[in-house]
């Protein structure tokens, strides 16, 4: 078994596989010599595949898998750690802004007691407007999934063996490395280093896919937007018996004759739209249980280096 293990899901990032290689070799043989680095092709369009098969040729401890298609950023990582059978696995990103020169104190953390260690992010490069949506982002996407989740940690983390096992029973068809973990409990702790910049290229995460990322993440973990739509429509429910209740008094008592076309049609295209709202969430959970039933696997392997088949 080896020792450790470094899992970095890759998409179309050519201009960068030689100096990340590079310096994730450097750091981890500062603790090391027992390691394997997973790269994983993502369903590159661009000649990521053949450096990390370059790269595999040079050093046989660079295992490449790759990947039929482009199935998600969070399918390429569960695919490495499908793979990793070492004591200890890092999952980091694989455009060098999580920053391989962490690595020996993300470990040397990890030895300190604890299954679980998240690199939590400081002094960011981004835009403070990025900044705020990202606080924002979060806040939500914590107030309905339930979850705690960092805005200033993504996947740059450590875990042991007893973790990836664990994370290796989750049969299902959404993906999200973060939560899962969260979910999973186990002794935890965070390191705090500076974030890296981007070594070349653009970022491959839109706003459409944080977005989708972000739903799959609500609607696999949490009960609330079903909750919600309960709490919607008793509260709709509520005000139109206490409007019906002040119409029938002000004709009774004061003689007010029933007036008022705009306001009904006002009243029953906001209940009509708020039923479609409500049918919608609905409809979103049943289409993930549909999802979930076909069971099929959350990723097609093409081919491999350095591995066993």
């Amino acid at each position: 078994m080896n020792n450790l293990t470094v899992v970095i899901p890759l998409f179309n990032e050519e201009s960068l596989i030689n100096e990340l290689t590079k310096r994730v070799r450097q750091n981890i043989e500062i603790i090391t010599q027992n390691y394997q680095i997973i790269l994983i092709d993502d369903g590159s369009e661009d000649r990521t595949w053949e450096l990390i098969a370059e790269e595999a040729g040079k050093d046989k401890r660079i295992f490449g898998i790759k990947l039929s298609r482009n199935f998600g950023h969070h399918y390429a990582i569960s695919a490495g750690l499908k793979f990793s059978d070492s004591d200890w696995t890092i999952v980091m990103d694989g455009d060098l802004q999580d920053r391989p020169e962490v690595i020996p104190d993300l470990y040397k953390k990890a030895e300190s007691g604890y299954e679980v260690v998240f690199v939590s992010r400081q002094n960011r490069p981004e835009k403070i407007f990025y900044k705020i949506g990202q606080k924002l982002f979060y806040f939500l996407l914590n107030r309905l999934s339930g979850l705690n989740l960092n805005s200033r940690q993504a996947n740059f983390s450590i875990i042991s063996r007893k973790v990836v096992d664990a994370f290796n029973l989750f049969p299902e068809n959404a993906r999200f490395y973060g939560s899962t973990i969260s979910w999973l409990g186990f002794k935890r702790t965070e390191l705090i280093a500076d974030h890296g910049q981007r070594f070349s290229g653009k970022p491959s995460y839109t706003l459409k896919k944080r977005v989708k990322l972000a739903t799959d993440i609500i609607l696999s973990f949490s009960e609330r937007p079903l909750k919600f739509a309960i709490g919607l429509g008793i509260t709709i429910s509520s005000i139109t018996l206490v409007i019906g209740c002040w119409i029938i008094l002000r004709f009774f008592i004061w003689g007010y004759p029933v007036i008022g076309w705009p306001s009904l049609i006002l009243s029953t295209l906001f209940t009509g739209g708020t039923i479609l709202t409500v049918l919608g969430i609905i409809g979103v959970y049943l289409g993930k249980v549909f999802q979930e039933v076909k069971k099929r696997p959350l990723f097609i392997v093409s081919e491999m280096l350095n591995g066993k088949k």
